[in-house]
């Protein structure tokens, strides 16, 4: 199954790394910044970034850090955050090939690890939280950013049939209840650092993603139908011909402690 679903994110992300390292949501979105506060590196730290993408989290904490990581599944997405670094003349950093769910570093190896829009990729997401923990240092934290399915169980249906016809290497969005639950399950103390609605401009998503005209068509309808409640929830925003302009992910940055400090 992991297999299965890490062969579904390389297709999917294999020939969209640049567009990654491009898109403006990754590169300069607000949430970046308060991650970065929140982690408050003070120089010497060892920081892993878990499905690092086009390794724009990995970068901007690198500044503050003693050495950052980023490992992702997809091979191309390594080698772009390796040219980013590169080209930003970044020596304090290295990109690997790796999945979440098999972290190929030793116990408590890392005094902090990030994991920045996904989470929802992640073939078993409990597994993957259990290796950040493991490989989490005494004293250490997670913090994660990504999208979170409201606690109602028909709204989070729709908004996790909506991400999955957009893109079929989505396999969750996980209410922050079942976060807690998985933090707690991997000894990690859970707290929720701050949330807010991530505006998505219809488009621009279903372009990124390469959606399929059939899928975007049904997701348009989807989002055009949807009750008033989940309507407003979702702030889904129409144009005078009925068609989607842009509606919101639920997003939260939560952290998870180690004890034993």
């Amino acid at each position: 199954m992991q297999d299965a679903n890490h062969r579904r994110v390389v297709a999917q992300f294999g020939n969209r790394a640049e567009k990654y390292r491009d898109e403006r949501l990754f590169a300069e979105g607000e949430d970046l910044a308060w991650l970065v506060e929140a982690a408050a590196l003070q120089g010497e730290e060892r920081v892993l970034d878990v499905g690092t993408g086009a390794g724009h989290t990995a970068l901007a904490l690198a500044s503050s850090a003693g050495w950052c990581t980023g490992i992702d599944v997809t091979e191309s997405m390594v080698r772009v955050a390796d040219g980013l670094a590169r080209a930003r003349g970044v020596e304090n950093v290295t990109f690997t090939v790796g999945a979440a769910e098999r972290l190929p570093f030793p116990d408590g190896a890392f005094h902090l690890v990030v994991c920045r829009f996904a989470a929802h990729h992640f073939a078993d997401f409990h597994q993957a939280v259990r290796e950040m923990g493991r490989v989490l240092a005494p004293g250490g934290r997670v913090l994660a950013i990504d999208h979170y399915a409201p606690e109602d169980e028909a709204m989070d249906g729709f908004i996790n049939e909506i991400d999955r016809m957009r893109d079929p290497s989505h396999v969750r969005e996980w209410r922050l209840s079942q976060w807690e639950a998985a933090f707690a399950a991997a000894g990690l103390a859970f707290s929720v650092r701050r949330r807010w609605d991530l505006v998505i401009d219809f488009a621009n998503w279903v372009d990124r993603a390469g959606t399929p005209p059939e899928a975007r068509a049904h997701l348009a309808r989807r989002l055009a139908e949807a009750p008033p409640d989940w309507r407003a929830e979702f702030r889904i925003a129409l144009d005078e011909a009925g068609q989607p302009v842009s509606f919101c992910l639920k997003a939260a940055l939560v952290e998870g402690r180690k004890g034993g400090a």
